[in-house]
């Protein structure tokens, strides 16, 4: 009986170690989030071409800054 009372007594222990360990091994293994680093790329908002930011047009409206192409930017 004392052994049983034991693993009872036990078991939240072994069991939160378990999900610990397999929550720090699955985020561990995630991969890190590609952010917009060097050599960062934006994207037309008419036609979608990317191109580096000294590349594009930038056009205000309404608090709001749109980077164009060269192409979409004389229409």
């Amino acid at each position: 009986m004392d052994t049983f009372h034991l693993f009872f007594a036990f078991a939240p222990l072994v069991l939160g170690v378990v999900v610990y360990a397999v929550a720090w091994g699955a985020k561990r293994a995630e991969l890190a989030p590609a952010g917009a680093g060097f050599g960062a790329s934006y994207a037309c908002a008419n036609c979608g071409k990317r191109s580096s930011k000294e590349h594009m047009v930038p056009q205000a409206h309404a608090g709001a800054v749109s980077y164009y192409c060269s192409k979409c930017a004389g229409h």
